[in-house]
């Protein structure tokens, strides 16, 4: 059985099977004739042959059914699940440029180049891809190899080595006080929809939830007598209990007692948060909103819900609080991760040092005698 190739592939073929043909023989010394046969099933090649000779191919889309399902099965949330089929959808469209057309066939080369493509690929708003996003994508192809290679679909996994790229920083700026007090004073007080949007900024503020955990609260997550708001499915499908401060509990009392009944269209609706249209409010109406009040407040730059939980850890360190409890609050597995969040700015370090440092007292003592003398 003969499998037709164009003068591109094979040429690419050649390139990459010598490429590995040297790299075997330079590492390991194998002899030549072994160094190629290796080569060989490196670049995809013998397994191609096998899977067309006794399957006739195998469909792609089949395999990314069965591993939505698989995410579905181990409650991945719909946005995780639309990542996952939005980052296989972008390399199956990859490997049919390239005339992959088997799943068999796929090697590390051709994920490296979708990696690059990935640093090339335009958002609508005709910027490159965040290196967050990238990260999301390439693990989610990480996860669809290492799924087809536990149910034994392909020989190896091609997606083994890929390394993901470092993730940005979180940005410099932190939203001063000042800056969110007058972000969460912007919404109308006396509106259905004002009261929703005040309820919503001061959950993000006062609990620092991420925004898909505020979005998917239900009416039963939130214990307004006990001040308590259970958060479920968190990142790491993990559930957390968290505290709700004073003034966010009277924001989201006013909006359950006035606001969502006037947007309530469904008594059987179990979202918290309701839009106009009485369903549960969606990621990119808390993105609109959230610019649209960041305008409304005089804040210079762009606000996303992450800020707000940025802002409210890292006062809540400036404020004294331990660095373990804020921990506890994000839902973060690692205190370094925890760290990132509450970066300190040279200021406070100096007036940590200041007030605690031992030899910094005595020094401090001994200029105000000289002051007084």
């Amino acid at each position: 059985m003969t499998i037709p190739v164009s003068p591109q592939q094979l040429r690419a073929f050649m390139v990459e099977f010598l490429q590995h043909v040297n790299a075997l023989r330079a590492d390991s010394g194998l002899p030549e004739v072994i160094a190629i046969v290796f080569a060989l099933q490196d670049c995809g090649y013998v397994e191609a042959l096998i899977v067309e000779a006794t399957s006739g191919g195998a469909s792609f889309e089949k395999h990314l059914r069965a591993f939505l399902e698989e995410l579905e099965l181990h409650r991945y949330s719909k946005s995780a699940r639309y990542r996952a089929r939005r980052a296989l959808m972008l390399l199956s469209h990859h490997l049919k440029e390239r005339h992959v057309r088997s799943i068999h066939a796929v090697s590390e080369a051709h994920l490296t180049s979708f990696v690059r493509s990935l640093q090339r690929l335009k958002t609508r708003r005709g910027t490159t891809l965040s290196s967050h996003s990238q990260c999301t994508y390439l693990s989610m192809v990480r996860c669809f190899f290492r799924f087809l290679d536990k149910r034994s679909v392909i020989l190896r996994n091609p997606a083994a080595r890929i390394r993901l790229p470092r993730p940005e920083r979180l940005p410099q700026r932190v939203l001063s006080p000042s800056e969110v007090e007058r972000l969460l004073e912007a919404p109308s007080p006396t509106s259905a929809l004002g009261q929703r949007d005040r309820a919503l900024l001061e959950t993000f503020y006062g609990t620092a939830v991420r925004l898909q955990e505020c979005i998917g609260l239900d009416v039963s997550d939130v214990d307004l007598q006990a001040a308590e708001l259970w958060v479920r499915d968190g990142k790491g499908k993990k559930d957390r209990l968290l505290p709700i401060p004073g003034r966010t509990a009277r924001a989201m009392d006013l909006y359950l007692e006035e606001g969502r009944p006037r947007l309530l269209h469904d008594p059987a609706q179990r979202a918290f948060f309701l839009s106009l249209s009485g369903r549960r409010v969606s990621q990119s109406l808390v993105h609109r909103m959230l610019r649209s009040y960041g305008q409304l407040a005089g804040i210079p730059h762009r606000i996303y819900p992450h800020a707000l939980r940025h802002a409210c850890a890292t006062h809540l360190l400036r404020a004294g609080a331990d660095i373990r409890h804020i921990q506890e609050l994000l839902g973060h597995h690692f205190i370094e991760t925890t760290a990132l969040y509450t970066r300190v700015q040279v200021e406070d370090l100096r007036a940590v040092l200041a007030r605690a440092h031992p030899r910094e007292r005595q020094w401090r003592r001994k200029e105000a005698d000289k002051q007084v003398e």
